[in-house]
């Protein structure tokens, strides 16, 4: 378990690292001494008396008198602060966030000694670095990258070094937290390469503070899992968790278990597979299961977690935008059975999920759609304001990292539906927008050997159960929700989803299927989640098969 987090500053909490260098670079050659700025990343974690000592002793052979030292460092600070630029570094606030949400203790470790700069930690963090939790230049007699710094925060934190880390930025910093025989992580926010990081021993290297904030409960399950196994598909084992495992090589060493890809092998016998390779990897009741994919991987490994041994613990890491909005979250898992969507499954909630949003850059584009319709489906039943802004859906397929805040916002929203409705008694319904007729489509498309994604379907679905809401139970509703809402959604629909084919025709087929719904309480009747308005869902709505008809009548008209 860990405990604590001892954390650098200079390139770590402030984005300085360019600042320092600059004025460490200015003062040197004002002396003299011809230097470039990238060595002194190389130098970070030192105390400045030491840089100057190291200095000094490659260009004169003798360490630098203590008197012209302080002089040239106060100097090389004056030059600091009137260039400015002690910028937080981006993702730092996240990261500190995921730590204090762990109940981590956290450490600034730092070979400064400037009391402003230790200042400007209490201001823009407050309440991360508690009373006495701080070791600065003058509480140590060695620097980085003596072990000394990173010892001396471990007695502050009362922790043993297997129950933290170390966060840091330059190789002489990580060289000491590894000296320390602490488990070091090393973030890119300079000019350092990661493979010089890598030959320091760290245990993590990450491309920059965003990734590592994004990567660090993952980072942190790893660590605290015992007896830890994956499951990805053979795409995303490829695509994704190899990549993840360039930051994180723990990865690489933990028995992966790759399915196949596609929902249509979202069936018994995968997890069947999955189980006999659980088995025969000696898993036990005390084992995780990281589940690295999309929908169908954490609803298989899901599934496969909640069984095994009668449950063992599942870490879902969702790689396609639908798993991170939709299936990865609220504890749903399942297989198929018979051409029937999830028929099978159990509610099983998943110990941690941990989003990635930079592995939505391998994502093909429809892929991203089928994601898109779930977001979409969340913003119509639970905030008018990013329904809005996801209409104009050109804008975010363009650029999928202005998704972002959409995603948390998606996340936030059915993770507090879940929790307070766990087993789908009442507000969980909410969810289900879309999916009663979404679900029909999908599994009618999938008979005819011609499968659509999940969020494809559902985005249909979200368009004929709109219709619904504007026509249907009118004597149960206090409101319809008004008709004007369906052109804006249906334009959308057109310009970015594919035609599903479907005809008036199809209409038997899929009143079958939809009377096979898992959600419905009664043979005879179909149950849907309507809208009296954007963001206002009214549950266990039964039209009658008339008005079902009459609404997929005009959604055929509107889809296409």
């Amino acid at each position: 378990m860990i405990k604590a987090a001892l954390i650098d500053m200079d390139g770590v909490l402030y984005d300085s690292m360019k600042y320092h260098t600059l004025a460490w670079k200015q003062m040197m050659e004002e002396n003299g001494i011809q230097c470039t700025r990238e060595e002194f990343y190389l130098y970070e974690g030192m105390t400045g008396a030491a840089t100057i000592d190291l200095v000094w002793q490659r260009e004169f052979g003798h360490p630098c008198p203590e008197e012209k030292r302080k002089a040239l460092y106060d100097y090389k600070t004056r030059i600091f602060k009137e260039i400015g630029g002690n910028e937080p570094m981006p993702g730092a606030a996240e990261m500190l966030h995921t730590l204090c949400r762990r109940g981590i203790r956290c450490v600034l470790v730092t070979g400064s000694g400037q009391a402003s700069l230790i200042n400007n930690v209490r201001r823009d963090y407050p309440g991360v670095f508690g009373p006495g939790m701080m070791v600065t230049a003058h509480d140590v007699c060695k620097g980085k990258p003596d072990p000394e710094p990173y010892l001396k925060g471990l007695a502050k934190a009362g922790v043993a070094a297997d129950e933290a880390i170390v966060i840091e930025n330059a190789p002489l910093g990580a060289r000491a937290g590894v000296a320390a025989g602490i488990r070091t992580m090393a973030v890119c926010t300079g000019p350092i390469p990661a493979d010089r990081f890598r030959e320091e021993g760290v245990w993590g290297v990450f491309p920059s503070m965003n990734e590592f904030a994004d990567m660090l409960p993952l980072a942190l399950d790893i660590i605290e899992a015992s007896s830890p196994f994956m499951v990805a598909d053979s795409n995303t084992s490829g695509l994704v968790a190899d990549r993840l495992a360039e930051c994180i090589p723990a990865l690489s060493s933990m028995p992966r278990i790759v399915t196949p890809a596609g929902d249509i092998h979202k069936d018994m016998t995968t997890l069947a597979a999955v189980w006999r390779a659980l088995s025969e990897g000696g898993a036990t009741r005390r084992s995780t299961l990281f589940c690295v994919g999309g929908g169908m991987t954490t609803d298989i490994g899901g599934f496969a977690a909640a069984t095994f041994k009668r449950g063992i613990s599942c870490v879902n890491v969702p790689t396609s935008l639908l798993g991170m909005v939709d299936a990865a979250s609220g504890g749903k898992t399942g297989i198929n059975l018979d051409n029937l969507k999830n028929e099978v499954g159990a509610f099983s909630m998943p110990k941690d999920v941990v989003v990635i949003p930079s592995t939505l850059e391998t994502l093909p584009d429809d892929e991203l759609l089928s994601g898109y319709g779930e977001m979409l489906k969340t913003a119509l039943i639970a905030d008018p304001e990013m329904y809005g802004a996801l209409l104009d859906a050109d804008r975010y397929i363009a650029d999928r990292k202005l998704l972002r805040p959409w995603i948390m916002r998606c996340i936030e929203i059915k993770t507090g539906i879940t929790t307070r409705d766990p087993d789908e008694k009442g507000e969980r319904k909410t969810l289900n927008f879309g999916h009663t007729a979404g679900h029909a489509l999908e599994s009618l498309a999938l008979m005819r050997k011609n499968p659509v994604a999940h969020g494809v379907a559902v985005a249909h679905g979200l368009l004929w159960e709109l219709i619904l809401s504007v026509t249907a139970c009118a004597e149960k509703r206090k409101n319809l929700l008004p008709s004007a809402t369906l052109y804006p959604y249906a334009e959308m629909l057109r310009n970015h989803y594919p035609a599903l084919g479907m005809t008036c025709g199809d209409f038997g087929q899929l009143m079958s299927l939809m009377r096979h719904d898992k959600k419905n309480a009664a043979s005879d009747k179909v149950n849907f989640t309507l809208l009296d308005a954007v963001g206002c869902p009214v549950i266990d709505q039964c039209p009658t098969e008339e008005e079902i008809r009459s609404a997929y009548e005009i959604y055929t008209d509107m889809a296409n």
